[in-house]
Parts: structure tokens; C-alpha cells; sequence
């Protein structure tokens, strides 16, 4: 049921409101208290309802905050928070994301005891019927928590918000630190019509011709849920997130820094680095556990431990426009070039194909790197092969300091799983 980071799919599909109304009950049954939460997409009033009602009828008390960011509500919640959202995907998608009180993701353990509550909730009587609330003060506890982390700046700023939950409150921030703010998609728009809610380099246009119009220091974009945040530098050129991620680095002084196994190697230029499996879930436990300073990915997700250990889009927005008031160029400029290479093939049998995938580059090069999918290190470079943790897809990645090597390895990384699918699936 779960991916790397929550439930997700298309509504009407896989995503219904009997689906929310199961994982209401589920996240209840453990719970005292439910914190249910929103983006804007239009289906998530529906699917917010039967969460609620779902916490309440296994005898769990309700905070409802309506639209709100995913951080926000991670935050905010003193026991589970519930997340209705789908993060960067199109808005015909929706899904669930379940925290704890510390702003980590549920666990392996507690994902599957999620699963088990929705094949078989444990219903109470209705005297025993949990209560509800609406809550009104979440953005500003959030708000004044990323103004306690943050220092006053004199800089302009353009917020593209793509009509998500961040679209509000990050403007809000930056304003309250001193900064002139602009915005584009800044208005909650359910099925985001302006923008494709995934903030990456093909989707801002808009943002980089504004950051130029306004001759602004910096611009920031936001996903669905506000829990990733990309960069545009003074000039309008998108921030690579391997390279924003050393830049966070630098301006953290973390001289250890958790990130996952599809991250560049320009990280290890600046930090000592621990990889583990894709998604913000192992980054957060990992740096709960070993007591890191900062962690994120190529996804432009942050996690500052200090503050909340949920990626929090705002306050990275905010430690952004302190970067840019010290000047961003300055925490980018000598970091090494490297090319980065991403693709996808579909893969139905995608866990067999990875299988046979493991097999085929162990024989060719022995040694491999297996928190998750197979990495391979080469003297000049290294390529990645996963499976996706929400399609039928396996990613691959190359890196290698020119663009012909990257081609390379990516190329031999792309043939392998080409040659397992063709075998796995016939």
C-alpha cells in the first residue's frame, strides 16, 4: 500500500473515499489524536471527511486544520498527523501521509500495522465515538517556529506556489524576515491549472522570467503539499538539487549529511555523507538516529533536524532567501561540475527485474552498493538502478564528470534492465 512516501494514486482508482475512511480508522486505532490536514486539490475535502470520520469512529479525537502545508500539519500534531495530498503529482492524483508527533514519517512497523487496521479496523461503540475540532492556529505556530530558525533579511524574493498549500504562508514568512516578496501561482488552485505541482526546471518558466522581471535575488517553487522547495538564482537559472543540497550543507556547517543513494557525488565535496534508501522517510530516521545536522534529496526535499525532522518547503524557503542575502552564488560557485543522468523504463515485475538486475551486475562488477537497488562505483563515475517505490517503473541514474561518460554508464545501466524486463517478462 505504501511507497516511499505515503499512499498515493489516481481518485476514483485506487484512491477513494472508503480507501480514507479505512486509514482514518487505522491511523485512530493507534492514536489519541488524529491531525487531519489538506492541500487544495478538489478532491480532498471528500477525502478529508472520511479520514475524520474514519479516526473518530475507532474512538480517536479529530483536529481538523483544512488546507494547510504538510509541514505545517507534521508540526502541529501532538500524537498522528494525517495528511490528505499528493505531493507533486497532477491533481487527478491524491493519497495519505501519516507522521508522528517528531515530524518522521511512520515506519516499516507502523505502515504495517496501518495495513492491517484497513483489512480489519477495530470499530468501537458510538458513546465511545472520538470528537472533532477545527483548528485555526496552525499556520501560525508553523510561521512563528520558521521565524525562530530563520534571521532577518533585506533581500526580494519571487514565490511560485503553484496553486499548493505553501501558496499562502511562505509569502507570509519571507515578508515577516524583511524581504520584498513576488508572487506567481500563489492563489490555492485544487487542480493546478497554471502549473505542474513537481517543482522541477521544465515546470518554471513562469518563475524564472519573473525572478529576471523583478530583478530579484532569488525565487523559490513549491510542490502540492509544501514540502519541497526548488531555487532559481538572481540570474533565473534553476539550482541543480544535488548542488542546492551542498549548498544547504555549507550554510548548515554540517559536516555530516544524510541524503540517498541516488544523490550526486557533490555532496562529498563538502560533508561527510551517509546514504540510505530514497525517500524522506529513511533520511529522517536516519537522522534521528545518528544525530545529523541536515539531510535531503535530489527531489529539492530538506529536512533541518534542529527544527522538525518532516521536510519543511517554508522553512527551506527561508534558510534560501538567508542564503541569498549572504549571496547564493557564494555557496555555489567552486563546487565541482558534475553531469547527472536520469531515466525510467516500465516494469510491471519491477522487484523480479531488480532481481535479476542485482545478478547480472554482480557478475559483472563484484562489489555493489545495496541500501537500495544497485549502485555501482567506477573509478570515473557510478550509476544507480531502483525500483520506483510509487509506479511500475525502474529508475536509473548515471553520474561522471563529463556528459559522455554519464551517456555511458547510463547506457550500460539502461541496457541491463532492457536485457532483465526482456527475460522477467518476455
Amino acid at each position: 500500500m505504501f511507497g516511499t512516501s505515503g499512499v498515493r494514486g489516481v481518485v476514483g482508482e485506487s484512491i477513494t473515499p472508503e480507501l480514507a475512511l479505512s486509514i482514518g480508522a487505522a491511523a485512530g486505532a493507534e492514536a489519541n489524536t488524529v491531525t487531519v490536514a489538506r492541500d487544495p486539490r478538489v478532491t480532498g475535502e471528500a477525502l478529508a471527511d472520511g479520514a475524520a470520520a474514519g479516526a473518530r469512529q475507532v474512538g480517536a479525537d479529530v483536529q481538523r486544520l483544512g488546507v494547510t502545508t504538510t509541514p505545517t500539519a507534521a508540526r502541529y500534531a501532538e500524537d498522528t498527523a494525517l495528511v490528505i495530498t499528493a505531493s507533486h503529482n497532477p491533481a487527478e492524483y491524491n493519497g495519505f501521509k501519516l507522521f508522528n508527533s517528531d515530524g518522521t514519517s511512520f515506519d516499516e512497523t507502523q505502515r504495517k500495522t496501518v495495513e492491517d487496521h484497513v483489512e480489519d479496523p477495530p470499530l468501537t461503540s458510538p458513546e465511545e465515538f472520538g470528537n472533532s475540532q477545527e483548528r485555526t492556529d496552525a499556520d501560525e505556530s508553523h510561521l512563528d517556529a520558521v521565524l525562530e530558525a530563520v534571521e532577518d533579511c533585506d533581500i526580494s524574493v519571487v514565490v511560485d506556489g503553484a496553486g499548493g498549500a505553501a501558496s499562502e504562508i511562505t509569502p507570509r514568512v519571507l515578508s515577516a524576515m524583511g524581504c520584498s516578496v513576488y508572487t506567481v501561482n500563489c492563489r490555492f488552485d485544487g487542480r493546478f491549472q497554471n502549473r505542474e505541482p513537481e517543482p522541477v526546471d521544465e515546470h518554471l518558466t513562469t518563475l524564472k522570467q519573473a525572478v529576471q522581471a523583478y530583478d530579484a535575488d532569488v525565487g523559490v517553487a513549491h510542490d502540492g503539499d509544501g514540502d519541497r522547495a526548488a531555487a532559481v538564482d538572481s540570474s533565473g537559472e534553476y539550482v541543480e538539487p544535488d548542488r542546492l543540497l551542498a549548498a544547504f550543507a555549507r550554510h548548515e556547517d554540517a559536516s555530516h549529511v544524510v541524503t540517498p543513494v541516488n544523490t550526486s557525488q557533490v555532496v562529498d565535496e563538502v560533508a561527510e555523507v551517509t546514504r540510505t534508501e530514497v525517500g524522506d522517510v529513511a533520511v529522517a530516521r536516519e537522522l534521528k538516529e545518528s544525530g545529523g545536522v541536515f539531510g535531503g534529496e535530489p527531489s529539492n526535499t530538506w529536512i533541518f533536524p534542529e527544527s522538525t525532522l518532516c521536510p519543511d518547503g517554508v522553512l527551506a524557503a527561508a534558510k534560501l532567501a538567508e542564503m541569498a542575502d549572504r549571496g547564493l552564488e557564494s555557496y555555489l560557485e567552486d563546487l565541482p561540475e558534475y553531469v547527472t543522468l536520469r531515466d525510467s523504463i516500465g516494469a510491471p515485475e519491477k522487484d523480479t527485474v531488480m532481481e535479476n538486475v542485482e545478478d547480472r551486475l554482480t557478475k559483472r562488477y563484484g562489489d555493489l552498493t545495496t541500501v537500495d537497488g544497485v549502485r555501482v562505483e567506477v573509478e570515473d563515475g557510478w550509476f544507480l538502478v531502483r525500483a520506483s517505490g510509487t509506479e511500475p517503473l525502474v529508475r536509473v541514474t548515471a553520474e561522471a564528470e563529463s556528459s559522455e561518460r554519464a551517456e555511458d554508464l547510463l547506457e550500460v545501466a539502461y541496457a541491463t534492465v532492457e536485457e532483465a524486463v526482456n527475460e522477467v517478462e518476455g
